[in-house]
């Protein structure tokens, strides 16, 4: 039997593939423990961008500096593996699925060791969240010109809806009433067993017993499928929160990077979802810096973001990736430009991050708390917006995995402060 800390770095993809690992040591007899204490470690990394690459590199010589016997998968171990190699005799690259790493943690234990530290701690991390992400499916079959995804991930693939349903009710058992569905393109989801949709598979999730929410990770414009908007407009546990990648909105920009929609068709999918769910947060991803990307079709993006309506921008500078067709344009932007972009973007976000905010100053929110500290806990709307709750303004502060309706009552720098509901007031509810 030995100690163990898992981490991740990059999306919810990696998160889940993650927790795989996490659970197939846990199965096998091994003891989870905080980082500073584990002899073994075992990181899911990142490719999406060289600086993700550096970071995964970065973070399995911080590893190294404490545990025994390093353990690196993901994205960047498939894609360089020599990288990783290279680093020290002590470090272990597994390439292949998360499946495949998953069966070899369960089937080779690591290194025994004495633990000094409570048994109880295996199930640590587990029992500080309240959010469970399910991986639904995996790969893509895209292949936009920027992205080494399908490269390391391989074709689009999806779960059986039986296995998802199955882990979503262990889920909830484990203390998660949120689920938060999964995959690199999500959209593409087709249970292999019976074709239904992502639409239909969220309702079905949303009627496990004990689920009060069911979110989505991402997912591509193109896939809002009427099957989603459905269950956006009738599911009342499924969120009203889409994150819907943009990348650019500038036509030129958008075919060179080998996406699939213009910027007249991405915003005809977001009015066409906000006229299905009048409630909807979207939220979005942006790419500035991509080698054919000029000042105008810089802007025209920012034009683009506002006129969707979007109310937090994920900014990524871009970064040629080895084995793409646009690692051919090279890297034409130069770097300060792309930081004056990018801090442009996400002053813009920040602006409309606020906009968003205040329109729920005043309104009635059902906040579920993932947080609890003396002073105060936390939690997000249905629609993704951080609301604090200090503890001076309630008798009895909510527990972690309750949900409670709040006063929206001041704008913080990150969000929302909450107040209790006045007894016999009535008050908005949004939407």
């Amino acid at each position: 039997m030995a100690s163990f800390a898992v981490k991740f770095l990059g999306c919810k993809v990696s998160q889940a593939d993650a927790n795989l690992a996490r659970r197939a040591l846990l199965d096998a007899g091994h003891v989870e423990v905080d980082e500073a204490h584990a002899d073994l470690h075992v990181i899911n990394t990142c490719a999406i961008t060289s600086e993700a690459e550096a970071k995964s590199r970065q973070s399995a010589r911080r590893s190294l500096r404490t545990a025994a016997e390093v353990y690196v998968a993901g994205c960047a171990v498939n894609l360089r593996p020599e990288r990783f190699a290279e680093i020290s005799e002590r470090l272990t690259t597994f390439v292949g699925t998360a499946d495949d790493v998953a069966a070899r943690m369960g089937g080779a234990p690591p290194a025994c060791v004495d633990l000094e530290h409570d048994v109880r701690a295996r199930e640590r991390p587990a029992a500080a969240r309240t959010r469970g992400f399910v991986k639904v499916q995996d790969g893509c079959d895209c292949h936009c010109a920027y992205c080494i995804i399908p490269t390391v991930r391989g074709p689009a693939r999806s779960r059986p809806a039986s296995a998802i349903l199955r882990e979503v009710a262990a889920r909830v058992s484990d203390g998660q009433p949120e689920v938060v569905m999964t995959g690199i393109s999500v959209g593409d989801y087709r249970d292999p067993e019976s074709g239904e949709e992502l639409g239909e598979l969220m309702v079905r999730v949303a009627r496990v017993p004990g689920v009060e929410r069911v979110r989505l990770s991402s997912v591509e414009v193109i896939h809002v499928r009427d099957s989603l908007l459905r269950a956006l407009a009738q599911e009342p546990k499924v969120c009203p929160h889409l994150h819907v990648p943009l990348q650019s909105g500038d036509d030129a920009v958008l075919r060179d990077m080998g996406r699939h929609y213009d910027s007249a068709q991405y915003l005809e999918h977001v009015a066409r979802l906000r006229r299905a769910a009048p409630r909807v947060n979207l939220t979005t991803d942006v790419i500035v810096g991509f080698p054919t990307e000029d000042e105008g079709a810089f802007q025209r993006t920012l034009a683009a973001v506002d006129a969707a309506g979007i109310s937090r921008v994920h900014v990524f500078c871009y970064s040629p990736r080895p084995g793409t067709v646009a690692e051919g344009l090279g890297d034409c932007v130069a770097p300060a430009v792309k930081r004056q972009r990018s801090q442009a973007l996400r002053a813009r976000s920040e602006v409309r991050s606020r906009l968003h905010r205040c329109a729920k100053l005043g309104t009635t929110q059902r906040v579920l708390i993932d947080k609890v500290a003396a002073r105060q806990c936390s939690g997000y709307t249905d629609d993704y917006t951080r609301c604090y709750l200090p503890a001076e303004s309630w008798p009895d502060p909510p527990r972690r995995g309750t949900t409670v309706d709040v006063r929206c009552a001041e704008l913080l720098a990150d969000g929302l402060r909450g107040e209790p509901t006045p007894a016999g007031a009535i008050l908005s509810r949004e939407g």
